[in-house]
């Protein structure tokens, strides 16, 4: 078997100390008749728009909300043109998102100023040792300087001489060349690894921006642009279930689509076609993935000018991140585009693409007419419930059994649920990191804030159903936390006949379950009593459960753990409505083996309805609403 970090290092110690070597030989290369002598010539904008897209791009771009997106870009643009002047060394990203900035405000307003902005920073950013002139520089970032390097060619070449354009095409073939070779030192080289869309992405975009010089018809770019959009595809085939879920959790797929997403934008103008011609071409399971986040997606501020909030599922985050719906306006299917955009207003999206792709002539449609309330993905074993589609306060539950768990990326959240709602994440996991302590799950025995969930556990998802108002239920077994015959029954329903916003079920059977353990943030607290605990948030909402057992008395404790648990690179809290929180509270029941627990949503100053358990017939009874069929054995 071959020692993957050993032979990484190997070409770290042995290979970086001859980078300027080849980065002479590309240059050599790109100036040489194998490329084709003659200037850089060809049509644009083609990447994320088309040249006569832009006359009308423009019009919009000092109107309405998409003043918004003129104000934002411009705000970014002074804000990095600071930290760069502010700063002692290069930092070949922050250099490269500036460039971006300024290309698309030459895009947006056609004033050369910001094209001669652009290439000078550009001048700047091709003498940088540490990204741009590293063969095997760190493969995320490279990809990503080469990518804003190829917007800023496709936007600003009607702005640059043709020795600039030259310069700047020469300079993309070289990231082209090495980004396309290899990803650097850390990188994942699994095929599903979000690395992978991330690499083969940028590569595919630059290339169909890129120009042959002398528009050589053998153009050395052309290998690289087909194995870019082979690599593409075959990554996604693996890295999107066929259902459409991420292999590696919601947030990853936002990440990825940050660069899949233009590369099939850009795929599909080469080809001169509509959507979703991209889509079925290179990746058809893409076309469900959007209804599979919009179901799991809530409107709930977290930064000062951020909004969206989701499961926090695998070792992923709580932030949703934005660009997924505004890039979808022009790749998904015309019958989907309606739901989009109301899930693109819902979200207050305000990006370059919201610009570029908002459609004007047509109008938004709730989701919930499309049936976007639930969806079930088998390939992950996830199910979503949701109540509705309105505002921050709808309310949404995720039971995930993660049936497949790939390289990389797979907390341990085997058998577990979610639930955010009223505005509030009630129910969380551990965020960025492959510790146990920080899951909502079932544990064998006292759980230590150092403990490490089983990478190679996987669950099954036996049974679910919709009840058509998003309401359902769900049967799941397996642990990542070394419970033995962990078998947990869910169930949320959000009729009105409870007389709760929602209620939530949860019946867990197991050989040697001892602590029932739930997260919630640091902000969220907590009252427990006999047989019960409350969760009061600080808008008043109020999460309370009630939990049952025939094999010996519970007890409830609590106590706080760092989100995110040791992982400090990239580990940015809980943010919540401007505020950041570095830590949750755990709450621990402890049990044997069994344990029925049912958790009612209210919001601020309405009292909870007290369910009640018969043993006996296994049937719970909330106010005029009976649930049958939880016995002591799920």
């Amino acid at each position: 078997m071959i020692n993957y970090t050993r032979a990484i290092l190997w070409l770290f110690f042995h290979f970086i100390p001859f980078y300027p070597v080849v980065s002479q030989q590309l240059d050599e290369i790109i100036n040489t008749s194998r490329l084709g002598k003659g200037d850089a010539v060809g049509e644009h904008p083609r990447g994320l728009i088309r040249k006569q897209e832009v006359p009308a791009i423009r019009a919009r771009a000092t109107t309405g909300q998409f003043a918004v997106v003129m104000e934002k870009i411009r705000h970014e643009e002074e804000s990095l043109s600071k930290t760069i002047s502010e700063s002692e060394e290069i930092v070949a990203q922050h250099i490269a998102e500036l460039v971006a900035n300024q290309s698309y405000l030459f895009l947006l307003t056609g004033e050369n100023s910001w094209a001669d902005k652009a290439y000078a920073n550009l001048t700047t950013l091709f003498k940088d040792t540490l990204i741009v002139n590293n063969p095997v520089s760190r493969g995320l970032t490279r990809a990503a300087v080469l990518q804003k390097m190829a917007y800023s060619y496709d936007f600003c070449y009607e702005g640059w001489t043709q020795d600039q354009r030259n310069l700047v095409n020469q300079q993309i073939y070289k990231l082209i060349y090495a980004t396309s070779a290899n990803m650097g030192y850390d990188a994942n080289y699994s095929l599903v690894s979000n690395w992978m869309g991330v690499r083969w992405g940028s590569v595919l975009f630059a290339s169909l921006v890129w120009d042959s010089p002398g528009n050589n018809p053998r153009s050395l770019v052309q290998p690289l642009l087909w194995d870019a959009q082979k690599r593409l595809s075959d990554h996604l085939a693996q890295n999107i279930y066929p259902e459409g879920w991420s292999a590696e959790s919601i947030g990853y797929h936002i990440y990825n689509w940050s660069f899949v997403g233009p590369a099939l934008i850009a795929f599909q103008n080469q080809q001169g076609t509509t959507s979703p011609a991209a889509i079925h071409a290179l990746a058809p399971q893409l076309e469900y993935a959007v209804k599979g986040i919009a179901s799991a997606a809530l409107s709930i501020r977290t930064g000062a000018d951020k909004v969206g909030m989701k499961p926090d599922l695998s070792d992923d985050g709580l932030n949703l991140g934005e660009g997924l719906f505004s890039m979808a306006l022009r790749l998904y299917p015309p019958a989907q585009i309606p739901s989009i955009k109301w899930m693109h207003d819902y979200l207050s999206e305000a990006t370059l693409y919201s610009l570029l792709y908002y459609p004007d002539t047509v109008s938004a449609e709730n989701p919930a007419l499309a049936d976007w309330l639930n969806h079930a993905d088998s390939g992950q074993g996830v199910v979503t419930f949701r109540n509705r589609f309105a505002d921050a306060d709808d309310i949404v539950a995720v039971f995930n059994t993660s049936e497949n768990r790939v390289a990389g990326h797979k907390g341990p959240d085997v058998n577990t649920f979610r639930i955010i709602g009223l505005g509030v994440p009630w129910i969380i996991g551990g965020g960025r990191t492959n510790l146990v302590a920080g899951q909502s799950n079932l544990f064998p025995g006292v759980v230590s804030s150092s403990d490490k969930g089983d990478m190679k556990a996987e669950g099954e998802l036996l049974y679910h159903t919709f009840y058509g108002d998003g309401s359902g239920e769900a049967v799941g077994r397996g642990s990542s936390t070394g419970v033995l015959n962990h078998r947990r029954k869910w169930m949320a329903d959000f009729s009105e006949d409870t007389g709760a916003a929602a209620v939530f079920v949860v019946a867990d059977s197991s050989e040697n379950g001892k602590i029932w353990r739930i997260n919630t943030p640091e902000f969220v607290k907590i009252a427990s009593g006999s047989g019960t605990f409350t969760l009061t948030a600080p808008n008043g909402a109020s999460l309370t459960a009630h939990f049952f057992s025939e094999d010996g008395p519970v007890t409830v404790s609590s106590g706080l753990l760092r989100y995110g648990g040791e992982t400090v690179r990239l580990n940015s809290g809980i943010q919540y409505k401007g505020a950041q929180y570095a830590f949750s509270n755990y709450i621990d029941l402890h049990m044997e083996k069994n344990l029925l627990v049912v958790m009612t949503l209210q919001p601020k100053n309405e009292k909870h309805p007290v369910p009640q358990w018969d043993k006996k017939s296994g049937n719970i009874t909330i106010t005029n609403k009976t649930y049958h069929g939880f016995t002591r054995v799920y």
